[in-house]
């Protein structure tokens, strides 16, 4: 998991959700964008080139990209919203406000079309086909209706030869880069996509590798690797683990006089009691057959025994066997302390014998060695 410092300001200024930091990053960007876009509208009534009542119009209109959608987006308002960062609605904007630039600076209404197109290339990180497709339209049916009507009411500023060229630009050039962004976008989506089910099937992989089909408890090998883990970390902070061997007493009577079937169901409601019945820093594997190991971290040996006792008096119970009563076992176990420094098998070969005297015992018991 990569972990993202930001300075007090930054957290002030974009919030301490990772998602919504990007979110409001992207918007403030958009909100410069706007700042230099009344800049340029100021100049540009300022040389002559642009109506200067028209033009203050312009800028005051451009009020809601300067600050609106940032503080929608800030303040949390936006996460009600399908899509928190209002891409489309932000999109839309854009384009009324770059139409209505087009109608006060006739010079530069040529570069405008240009940045509606590129405007329409960042809808694909974020909208459907469907919308960028409708955005493509939408541009050029406003721009149409701004030429017309300027090619109309005001020939003198706004040639109608060359209003309609700007118009079969727009009517080509538009949709083809909706077109494109949609492609980008429809891509954008099977990738996600793939990248979900990647990441679904190396969980079932990883599943596969570490789980215990049956039992769905932590299997054999990767018990051991979680062991050497344990020991590392338990040197360093100068604990010591306990380990404990379990064993199901009179397993192969259960085969033998109800089946298979029944003895998967005894190692099943057994492994759900004990995992149920240990502590969450606990790990407990199915080390083979009816043999469960128990890796108890930071643990004395009372405690261990405290632990496993707790899980003996839950299987005498008969509501923990429900309907299954007539399979309930016992178990046998053997504890022993995991010593620093101490190889596994040295630590397992002692709880395995504890394991045998308590067998050899009776059964149903506990030995700690």
């Amino acid at each position: 998991m990569q972990l993202t410092l930001t300075t007090p300001a930054e957290h002030w200024l974009f919030g301490a959700d990772p998602k919504q930091r990007v979110r409001a990053r992207r918007t403030l960007l958009a909100s410069g964008i706007y700042v230099l876009a009344a800049i340029g509208q100021w100049w540009s009534a300022h040389i002559g080139l642009a109506d200067p009542a028209l033009a203050r119009v312009l800028i005051v209109c451009l009020a809601p990209g300067l600050f609106g959608f940032f503080a929608v987006i800030r303040s949390g308002c936006a996460l009600r919203s399908a899509d928190p960062a209002l891409t489309l609605q932000q999109m839309v904007f854009a384009i009324v406000a770059m139409a209505a630039a087009y109608v006060i600076n006739p010079p530069l209404r040529g570069m405008l079309l240009m940045i509606v197109a590129l405007a329409l290339m960042f809808g694909a990180f974020m909208l459907s086909v469907r919308a960028l497709r409708a955005l493509g339209l939408f541009a050029v049916a406003l721009f149409g209706l701004a030429m017309l009507a300027m090619a109309t009411h005001a020939p003198q500023r706004f040639d109608p030869t060359l209003e309609r060229i700007h118009f079969a630009f727009a009517a080509v050039v538009l949709p083809a880069v909706s077109m494109l962004a949609g492609e980008l976008s429809a891509m954008r989506t099977r990738l996600k996509q793939q990248k979900a089910e990647l990441e679904c099937a190396l969980a079932r992989i990883h599943k596969l590798a570490t789980r215990d089909d049956l039992t769905g408890l932590v299997n054999r090998r990767h018990m051991k690797e979680l062991a050497a883990m344990e020991q590392r970390r338990a040197v360093r902070r100068g604990t010591r683990p306990c380990l404990c061997l379990v064993d199901i007493d009179h397993f192969k009577r259960i085969n033998d006089e109800h089946g298979h079937d029944a003895g998967d169901m005894v190692l099943r409601l057994f492994a759900r009691h004990a995992a149920a019945s240990m502590r969450e820093t606990d790990v407990l594997a199915r080390w083979g057959g009816e043999e469960f190991l128990v890796l108890m971290p930071d643990t004395r040996p009372d405690e261990a025994r405290s632990g496993i006792e707790r899980l003996r008096r839950l299987l005498a119970r008969d509501d923990a066997w429900g309907a299954q009563a007539h399979l309930r076992v016992s178990f046998s176990a053997g504890l022993t302390a995991w010593r620093p420094n101490e190889p596994l098998r040295d630590a397992l070969a002692r709880a395995d014998a504890a394991l045998y005297e308590a067998k050899a015992s009776g059964r149903d018991r506990l030995v700690h060695r």
